[in-house]
């Protein structure tokens, strides 16, 4: 793999039972870091790909994890974030296993041969559910004792949830390179939450500024954090600055220093570090 970043701390392979391991992939690129539980970066890997699905994207993972030296260790934790936008939340109230194959095909198309993978959210008692081939489900967990598979959304919400404390609207943007997450919550409660494909910056603001009008919401008191493939150069970061007043960019400063590299993106690969944390 290219790009490879090893970090000033000391990483001893053979300790690598002691260390996370989180891997994050995309049509657009395959990353993953090796840390410990406190968050103590060891390395970091970042591989841009163009795939034009996620049949090709899925391909590269197994690609790597079957020949890269440092994704066969044994590790305490292994996360695989697949970035899909295919995923919906269903209320606990809701939620039947038996029938859950049913009500995801409502909403998302689901092949035969997928499994249905689904993670609780606590403080709102509803749950993420995304649907994946078997066998990359199966490939994962033959390779790793203890994995957790979750899509992106996952560390996405539970990140944004630990950072509502006022009682006003906030809206929390997750920008993917073809899709978006769009979250809203007032005094931590959710108020809105989908996926929306787009194809240039003004169906990003088209797709936020209609879901704002519908769920009532004041730009004025609005406070906005984004998070994802944006920058603070990027032509929707100031599209977006003319209609909604006060965003904030998710970054990790000290991330950057670690690896030595000031250049990185360190929005992209916001919730790749943080995962851990919710599972």
């Amino acid at each position: 793999m290219h790009n490879i970043f090893y970090s000033r701390h000391d990483f001893v392979k053979g300790n690598s039972a002691q260390y996370c391991l989180s891997i994050r992939f995309a049509t657009d690129g395959l990353s993953f870091c090796i840390h410990d539980q406190l968050e103590k970066l060891f390395v970091f890997s970042f591989q841009p790909l163009t795939h034009h699905s996620q049949d090709e994207a899925i391909a590269t993972v197994k690609k790597a994890v079957a020949e890269f030296e440092l994704l066969n260790l044994e590790y305490k934790k292994v996360i695989v974030i697949p970035c899909r936008k295919d995923k919906i939340l269903i209320p606990e109230l809701l939620f039947d296993e038996e029938n859950l194959s049913e009500m995801y095909g409502i909403c998302v198309p689901i092949e035969k041969n997928d499994v249905l993978l689904y993670h609780k959210i606590e403080p709102w008692e509803t749950y993420l559910v995304e649907a994946l081939p078997r066998s990359f489900v199966t490939f994962l967990t033959s390779r790793y004792q203890s994995v957790n598979i979750v899509n992106s959304a996952y560390p996405f919400i539970e990140s944004s949830l630990s950072s509502t404390s006022l009682r006003t609207y906030y809206l929390f943007l997750d920008i993917h390179a073809t899709y978006f997450d769009m979250l809203v919550t007032k005094k931590n409660h959710l108020v809105f939450f989908n996926s929306f494909t787009y194809n240039s910056p003004n169906d990003v603001i088209y797709y936020i500024l209609s879901t704002l009008k519908k769920v009532d919401v004041e730009l004025d008191i609005l406070r906005t954090t984004i998070s994802g493939d944006i920058d603070d150069d990027s032509k929707l970061l100031q599209s977006l600055s003319m209609y909604i007043p006060e965003i904030t960019l998710v970054k990790n400063f000290n991330f950057a220093q670690t690896i030595g590299n000031e250049e990185v993106n360190t929005s992209y690969f916001a919730h790749l570090l943080s995962a851990h944390r919710c599972l």
